[in-house]
């Protein structure tokens, strides 16, 4: 009587083994990239929340000058955007990330006829 055994053999189990390193030699880069590409983008949705302020500000200077006051420090542009994106602190004329690698400065403060200018880096 013949036994039948049923299994995988060396080779094909080798086999499994050596696809499975491969795709993990790919893949492994491609995830490490994405926690900078998302801290990236998470900083120029700051910037660009911080332009809207700055835009709204200005148009509400222009509406009614005693509704709003001129931006001109990281604070001033911190209460414009109603509170501090979470992770995000003023200090003097920029905002920066809690790691200090994002930074967004006012190049120029806002005056009586221009809207407050911003400037972003590290990024």
């Amino acid at each position: 009587m013949l036994n039948s055994q049923k299994g995988f053999t060396l080779i094909e189990l080798i086999m499994v083994i050596v696809i499975l390193g491969v795709l993990a030699v790919v893949a492994v880069p491609k995830y490490q990239d994405l926690s900078t590409e998302a801290k990236v983008a998470a900083a120029n949705g700051v910037y660009a929340a911080a332009e809207g302020a700055a835009a709204i500000n200005f148009a509400t200077r222009l509406v009614s000058p005693s509704m709003a006051t001129p931006i001109t420090t990281g604070a001033l542009l911190i209460a414009a955007m109603d509170g501090t994106p979470k992770g995000w602190a003023p200090s003097g004329a920029t905002i920066s990330d809690s790691t200090s690698t994002y930074h967004i400065g006012i190049t120029t403060g806002e005056g009586p006829g221009n809207k407050a200018k911003l400037a972003k880096s590290g990024f």
